[in-house]
């Protein structure tokens, strides 16, 4: 059973996922390492490499799995402006893009980490100042993180109708 204007609500729950998605993928380019004496490092510089640490195909995975999970969100949002959409469609959709993104943003996260750059320094140049995270590190998992929050009433649009119809027979 469907509620009135309910597929407005997924409509705009969904535009609103797309969106920070996107700002997860674009913060990706903006500085999350810095290295006194040296130039700062993205993400997706870090993903590609530098001359110190090669390229890292965990990190191209979770640059892929986070464009996935944008691909997916923009295929049901377009489904749900045309109304072509139904509950098992927009769940399993909402799901993967859910999974996806949350994915890609963790795996990015840890990129500093996963690249081995973190070796490269010492613990104490960290505390001292000397290398550390700047925001293009903390931005990409809050933004795919507030997507994730965006998608979740899409992803449970079947046990909302199942109580919904609990409710009636009640």
């Amino acid at each position: 059973m469907k509620t009135p204007n309910e597929n407005l609500k997924y409509t705009i729950s969904e535009g609103i996922a797309l969106l920070f998605g996107i700002l997860a993928l674009a913060f990706t380019f903006l500085p999350a390492y810095f290295e006194q004496n040296r130039p700062d490092l993205s993400l997706f510089q870090i993903m590609l490499g530098d001359g110190r640490v090669g390229a890292s195909p965990l990190l191209i995975f979770g640059f892929v799995l986070l464009i996935v999970g944008i691909i997916t969100t923009l295929i049901l949002l377009a489904l749900l402006v045309l109304k072509k959409s139904n509950d098992i469609i927009t769940t399993v959709m909402s799901v993967l893009s859910i999974v996806c993104t949350l994915g890609g943003a963790i795996i990015l996260s840890c990129g500093i980490f996963i690249s081995g750059l973190d070796k490269l320094n010492s613990e104490l140049g960290f505390t001292q100042g000397y290398w550390g995270f700047k925001i293009g590190n903390i931005l990409v998992p809050v933004a795919a993180l507030l997507s994730v929050i965006a998608s979740y009433p899409s992803a449970m649009i079947i046990l909302h109708h199942k109580d919904l119809i609990d409710q009636q027979k009640r």
